[in-house]
């Protein structure tokens, strides 16, 4: 029994480096993909640079009309669906002092 733990430890302590770098990955990736929604808002929408990226997403996704979009488009660029995402970008509608 006490060979049994003493290996599932040492099993978990092997994997855990590579389960970090997954997450690591994961989270630079998700980054990247908000990042790449975020640019296209602004340029779609000609938003004033000075808006922060925070209150951008805000923006967007507090408005239910924006919000299931937004979302399906993020979920397409997940699957690296790029027909999908262009689709989904093109039914967000910009802010009325935008664009």
């Amino acid at each position: 029994m006490i060979k049994v733990v003493r290996t599932a430890l040492i099993i978990s302590l092997l994997f855990s480096p590579l389960a970090m770098a997954k997450s690591a990955y994961e989270t630079l990736k998700f980054a990247l993909q908000e990042q790449q929604i975020t640019d296209d808002l602004r340029q779609k929408c000609q938003l004033p640079p000075n808006l922060s990226d925070d209150a951008l997403r805000q923006t967007f996704l507090n408005d239910p009309q924006d919000k299931t979009p937004l979302i399906a488009a993020a979920q397409a660029l997940k699957n690296n669906d790029n027909s999908a995402y262009r689709e989904r970008m093109a039914q967000v509608v910009c802010p009325p002092q935008a664009g």
